[in-house]
This record gives structure tokens, sequence and C-alpha cells, in this order.
């Protein structure tokens, strides 16, 4: 006899494995390498790749300097590249506007432990608990996601490369949830592999609240500047990014 949960379960894997492979096609590895050429010729960034990062961390950017785990995909490599200069940008943009509200999502200058909490639970200079996700630090860290996007998808036009931006949309809902969880959970929420991160996040069907995604002027229609990346100050917070 079959079971129907069995067959809807097997039907809602191939549903989820043929999304994937669509959002696996909206780059290919040539044009990848195209947009990392361009980025590198106007930022001057450095990358490479690692066999495997601790914690299953996919990607770690700090500055100028990029290296994934050798499994990430090139549509999620392409997410990573663009979503964190859309946050140098942001970050920058905030500093031009006197807008201190985010600044403790970012800024690592005695606050490391809390901001990569995953990275020191259970040791002595860490905390024993994830700092509380309140509702207010919810909605600071969905605007800064989805602040950054705005501030990459207009770098994108600047550069020609107008149609990637709709991989950073596709990527957006889900990435916002993967950070919540992981700002929620620590270690035990990181997923094993950009496959699973795909699966479970990017292609789930999540969903946000529109209203979390508020901006109190950081970023506008205007405020994209071609250089408006001050890489001294990203050197000063000691700001380094995990894509998990």
């Amino acid at each position: 006899m079959i079971d129907d949960q069995a067959v809807l379960d097997i039907a809602l894997d191939d549903d989820v494995d043929a999304e994937i492979e669509r959002v696996l096609a909206m780059i290919s590895p040539q044009e990848l390498q195209r947009l990392q050429n361009r980025l590198q010729q106007l930022f001057q960034l450095q990358y490479s790749e690692t066999d495997s990062h601790p914690h299953n961390i996919k990607t770690i950017i700090k500055g100028r300097d990029i290296q994934f785990s050798r499994g990430v995909s090139p549509a999620s490599r392409a997410f990573m590249i663009l979503h964190s200069l859309g946050h140098y940008f942001f970050i920058c943009a905030a500093k031009r506007k006197n807008i201190e509200r985010y600044s403790y999502i970012y800024d690592l200058r005695g606050v490391q432990a809390a901001l990569h909490y995953y990275e020191t639970a259970g040791q002595s200079n860490g905390l024993d608990e994830p700092p509380p996700m309140t509702e207010q630090r919810r909605k600071d860290r969905v605007s800064f996601e989805v602040g950054a996007n705005r501030f990459a998808a207009d770098l994108l036009a600047h550069i020609g490369f107008e149609h990637v931006a709709q991989l950073l949309r596709r990527y957006e809902i889900g990435d916002i949830n993967y950070i919540l969880d992981v700002s929620r959970g620590g270690k035990a929420a990181i997923v094993p592999s950009d496959r699973d991160y795909l699966r479970q996040y990017i292609c789930a069907g999540l969903s946000i609240d529109p209203a979390d995604a508020y901006d109190d002027g950081v970023y506008s229609p205007d405020a994209f500047r071609p250089d408006g990346i001050d890489w001294q100050h990203i050197e000063d917070i000691k700001l380094e990014i995990h894509f998990f």
C-alpha cells in the first residue's frame, strides 16, 4: 500500500529541488567570473578558496578579502559578494548621515562576543546565551539587510549588471530568516552546506513582515555614490562578515 503522505513528501522534495536548480541557473560560472572581475577592478577585491571554514561558515569577508568554502555555488557567491558590498555602502552612508541606530550590529570594537556569539559560546570570553532578539533588534536587522541589498542593486545598475539584481531579491527573504535563526540559536542553527542553505531557506517559501523593513533615511534612491565606501572606516570598525 502506498503512503499518501510519503508520495506528497517526495513531490514536495522534487519541487524544492527544481526550484534550487532554477536559483542556481540565475548566474553561470562564466558570468560570475565577469562580475567578480568588474568588482575587483572597481574595489581591488581579493578572492580565494579554502576547503572549509570553522563552524560550517560558508564564506568569510573581511575588508577587500573574500574567502569562499569550495562548496559554495556561483549563485550564492554572487549574492555574498554583492550583499557584503551593499553593507559597506550602507554602513558608510549611515556614518555620513550620523545615523547610529545600526552600529551595534556591525561595529566589532569591543563587542565581538555578542556579534559572533556562535564562535565564542561556552568560552570564558563568550556570552552564556545569544543576545535576546527583541522586536526592535529584529526590525533593525531586517532593515539593515534590506538596505544593503538596495545599495547592491544600485551598484549593479552602475556597472551594467542590472539583471543580477533579481538574484539579490531571490535570496533576500530566505537569507534574512537564516540570519535571525542563527542570531537566536547560535552554532546549532548553522546548516551544513550551501545546498542545505538553499533548501531550508532560499527555496523554502519563507516570508518576513513588511513592516519590519522600514527605513530611517540611510538608503534613498539618490544615496548611492560609486565612491561611497570608506575603506578606512570599514577597517576601523574591524568588520568581518560571516555567511553561515
